[in-house]
């Protein structure tokens, strides 16, 4: 019995320690983020940047403008009910924000504090 409580005790802590725990690709916050790669995240801390864009056949990469949308999140500790977010992360906001014409291409960039706070950045590139 005591055997078994603490292989328990270890496999719970290898589960709690394990970066795909907290912010996997079955994270159901991630479900809007889709994109052709979901990068693995970390149990306190989780920075990242990625493609939004998959299809990058033409693309003249160094384009000229940059511009940036974000939105943050703020979790209700057990609570989505009473967690919130705010602003547009839409690429035609970050063309706007850019004063971009035309966008090329599109990277994201993610950032999550112990699950609590997070960032979400649209980078649009283009002329």
């Amino acid at each position: 019995m005591r055997a078994t409580m603490c292989l328990f005790a270890v496999a719970a802590l290898a589960v709690l320690c394990s970066g795909c725990s907290t912010l996997g690709a079955h994270d159901p916050r991630l479900l809007a983020w889709k994109a052709p790669v979901i990068p693995p995240g970390g149990l306190i801390y989780t920075h990242y940047k990625a493609p939004l864009t998959g299809d990058v056949n033409g693309v003249q990469v160094g384009a000229n403008k940059t511009g940036k949308a974000t939105t943050r999140y703020i979790a209700y500790p057990f609570s989505r009910i009473l967690s919130v977010a705010w602003a547009d992360a839409s690429i035609k906001e970050a063309a706007r924000n850019g004063g971009l014409t035309k966008v090329e291409y599109a990277d994201y960039e993610g950032l999550w504090v112990f699950g609590v706070y997070a960032e979400f950045t649209v980078t649009a590139h283009g002329e």
